[in-house]
């Protein structure tokens, strides 16, 4: 599908659930500010009731500083990792079909501690895997500011800063890799979160420019009126990922078809294979979501 229709096809998902789905969407972000403004009062109480310099309160010397901003970022945690599969649940189910009135109750999806767990487990692999693959990044950064403020050598600067610009698109790649892993997790609710991940880079594979132009087309009105165009970024992505998925699935029924189609008996078709398959009839049967 081109960027063009992908984009026309998801605003006609959000005809009449426009609103509802700019909710769903500013979710993740509303934990996130709430105690980012928790944290802030805090400090200023600190300031206002101690004798404490506001250097300290950003230089990790303080104590109960440090005991604050942990205890802020664990709760957090946990509560951003869980509303952001609950988004990505929603908005998959809203592109697997947007003709069904009623969707699955987010309160459902909340108090299943299967859920909570996984969602947890993924947001923090991905934020750790994020890191790493910022480091090089960050190092060849330094490296780059070093030589610009200490040598005249013209090829070294350039070099490293061009080095340290492949090395953000890199991490841009894995970033956006792993933006698909909560959507991948709605859609194989049975995987795992080590073989969601390895899935997710491999089924993100050619699929990185798409996915820039998708946020490249979305940048400049998201950033100017964010929670306007925020469900109509959200909603083309998760459609992508959706066309992704029945692709692939497509594919292996193909080569499945293909490779054993002179068999005669199922028996000979190997148990990995007849699993894949049945479970894929089972899945489109039964409706997105309903094995959760």
């Amino acid at each position: 599908m081109k960027l063009r229709e992908l984009i026309r096809y998801s605003k006609a998902l959000l005809k009449n659930n426009r609103i509802s789905t700019m909710i769903i969407c500013l979710l993740p972000f509303l934990p996130e500010i709430f105690f980012r403004f928790a944290e802030a009062t805090i400090y200023s109480l600190i300031l206002y009731l101690g004798d404490v310099k506001p250097v300290y309160l950003f230089s990790g010397e303080n104590p109960l500083q440090v005991v604050i901003a942990v205890f802020s970022s664990v709760l957090r945690w946990l509560t951003t990792a869980p509303l952001i599969y609950i988004s990505a649940f929603r908005l998959c189910e809203i592109c697997y079909d947007n003709r069904q009135k009623n969707f699955t109750p987010i309160s459902g999806v909340l108090i299943n501690g299967r859920n909570f767990r996984r969602s947890l487990a993924v947001s923090l692999w991905t934020k750790f895997i994020g890191l790493l693959a910022l480091v090089p990044a960050g190092i060849s950064g330094i490296v780059s500011y070093y030589f610009i403020m200490n040598t005249d050598n013209l090829f070294i600067v350039v070099q490293t800063i061009v080095l340290t610009i492949i090395l953000l698109f890199f991490w841009l790649n894995v970033r956006i890799t792993l933006f698909a892993v909560p959507f991948l997790m709605a859609h194989f609710p049975q995987k795992s979160v080590f073989r969601l991940i390895l899935h997710s880079f491999k089924f993100m594979r050619g699929r990185h420019i798409d996915m820039f132009r998708l946020f490249a087309a979305y940048a400049f009105p998201v950033l100017l009126a964010s929670p306007c165009f925020l469900p109509e970024m959200m909603t083309a992505f998760a459609l992508s990922i959706s066309i992704y998925v029945r692709e692939d699935d497509y594919s292996e029924r193909i080569k499945i078809n293909c490779r054993f189609s002179k068999s005669g008996s199922t028996a000979k078709i190997p148990y990995r294979k007849r699993r894949f398959t049945a479970f894929a009839d089972k899945t489109e049967a039964s409706g997105f979501g309903h094995n959760l």
